[in-house]
């Protein structure tokens, strides 16, 4: 009982860490979505998240292997820090060098006049972007979590108030992004204040710059296949239908992956790397024990709050988006979220066969699928359905997704099974479904808020009676343990 309730504890604070270093920059996106909703129209809600995308997708594509193999590397190189941060200054610097090139070229001979201010600010967006990302894996990886989100929040804060006002003074999409610009300007600056002053770019060690490509560049294409697939939807139907469609839809996709995503986000950060102490130090089956912690973990969050994105859609929409965003998010609502669990699932859980197994080609050819699958089905579905028919192949490549991962996953690493106290997860989900159901829902901030803290007690009600992962019991004895202390 002391060893599970260590682990149980260790996970719960290491959880409240992660609550503070990517909650509350998750709160404040939140917030931004609200606000900007309401400031800002359709066309140019999208016209703001086509830039934003494009950036996300060019810094997963051309600097993520920076990132992945700074974090992967650093502690190895600790005599030789000076080196190993020369090198990835010098890729930093390189590939920054052939992005604004490539964009002058692009100006110059293939772009139009109404999207040139775009295209500056989304470059300074990629550049910005990607050097708050290195910085801040390399706070990572020194273990600290607490500077981490610090420099996270900051981030965040100087985004939206200084966005806000911009649009404010009539800036529009202009102003967001501007915002948005300088707070990952603010958060780099923080993050790099005097690390990167004795580094010498033209001091690298090939051999390290060798190996970084080695390991990086490869990890490129997972990368980007996993952008792909969460970002060909908006590309697409801001082609077919316009900017004011990708703004309608990424407000509600926005709203799901900030609620849903973020919660179901931080279970794994917490629980991730102590499944991997515990495969390195006891083995497998231990390992596979702290696996199936976090799979009922991970459902025991995501299912019950999709389940109220289910059945709140329209009061969720009237409370959180503009009004001229709030049909389309009652209709869209439901679905992303939906979307949402099922991707986290995979990527949580049932990916993980694949990375401790160490077999990710076969993921690669998963999400390889996936991504052809999901640019064919947009291209057929939302000239049909419109914004309905981008969610809608979302809900099937995800679908098809998890499917594939469940059963390739065995062939790298068996993982436990979960049934049972999924089952149970669910039965505690639907009775709280079934009182949300019968209970008549007024309109306005108040009633949701009662509404949502009815579902949450009936459902740690309903968890403490169905008893998945043992809960009732670690319930007790924390309980009885607690008043010893006392």
């Amino acid at each position: 009982y002391n060893a599970r309730l260590y682990v149980h504890h260790m996970i719960l604070h290491h959880s409240a860490l992660y609550l503070f270093a990517r909650g509350v920059p998750g709160l404040l996106g939140f917030a931004a979505i609200v606000i900007y909703t309401r400031l800002l129209t359709p066309e140019a809600y999208g016209q703001y998240m086509l830039v934003v995308t494009s950036a996300v997708f060019l810094n997963a594509v051309l600097y993520q292997w920076l990132s992945a193999s700074l974090l992967r590397f650093l502690p190895q190189y600790d005599q030789n820090i000076h080196l190993f941060l020369g090198a990835i200054l010098s890729g930093f610097i390189l590939v920054s060098l052939l992005v604004g090139t490539g964009a002058i070229l692009y100006v110059l001979l293939w772009s139009n006049h109404e999207w040139d201010g775009y295209i500056l600010l989304g470059i300074l967006l990629l550049w910005a972007q990607a050097w708050f990302s290195v910085n801040l894996e390399l706070v990572r990886s020194r273990l600290l979590p607490v500077r981490y989100g610090l420099i996270s929040i900051l981030k965040a804060i100087v985004s939206l108030v200084l966005g806000v006002l911009l649009v404010l003074w009539g800036l529009n999409a202009y102003g967001a992004l501007t915002g948005l610009l300088l707070g990952f300007l603010a958060g780099g600056l923080l993050s790099s204040w005097g690390v990167w002053s004795s580094v010498n770019i033209w001091n690298y060690d090939r051999d390290i710059t060798r190996r970084l490509l080695y390991y990086g560049l490869p990890l490129t294409l997972s990368f980007t296949l996993t952008v792909i697939i969460s970002s060909t939807d908006r590309y697409m139907l801001a082609w077919m239908l316009g900017e004011s469609a990708i703004g309608l839809y990424a407000a509600s996709q926005g709203l799901a992956q900030q609620t849903v995503g973020v919660l179901m986000t931080m279970v794994n950060l917490a629980a991730y790397p102590i499944i991997i102490r515990t495969l390195g130090k006891s083995g497998p089956d231990a390992a596979r024990t702290e696996l199936r912690k976090n799979a009922v973990l991970l459902l025991g969050i995501g299912l019950p709050i999709t389940t109220l994105f289910i059945i709140l859609p329209q009061n969720i929409s009237e409370i959180f988006l503009g009004s001229k965003f709030q049909d389309a998010g009652a209709n869209l609502l439901p679905w992303i979220a939906f979307v949402t669990l099922l991707s986290a699932m995979r990527g949580y859980y049932f990916d993980l066969a694949f990375y401790l197994g160490e077999r990710t080609r076969i993921h690669v050819m998963v999400m390889s699928g996936a991504a052809f699958i999901n640019i064919l089905l947009n291209y057929w579905l939302i000239p049909l359905y419109g914004f309905m028919g981008a969610v809608y192949a979302s809900v099937v490549v995800h679908g098809l997704a998890l499917i594939t991962s469940m059963l390739l996953g065995p062939y790298s690493f068996k993982l436990p099974s979960i049934f049972n106290d999924s089952f149970r997860v669910l039965c505690a989900t639907l009775v709280m479904a079934g009182v949300l159901f019968f209970r008549p829902i007024d309109d306005g901030l108040l009633s949701l808020v009662l509404t949502t803290f009815i579902a949450v007690t009936t459902y740690l009600i309903s968890i403490l009676l169905f008893n998945p992962l043992g809960v009732r019991y670690i319930t007790i004895q924390a309980i009885r343990h607690h008043k010893r202390v006392l």
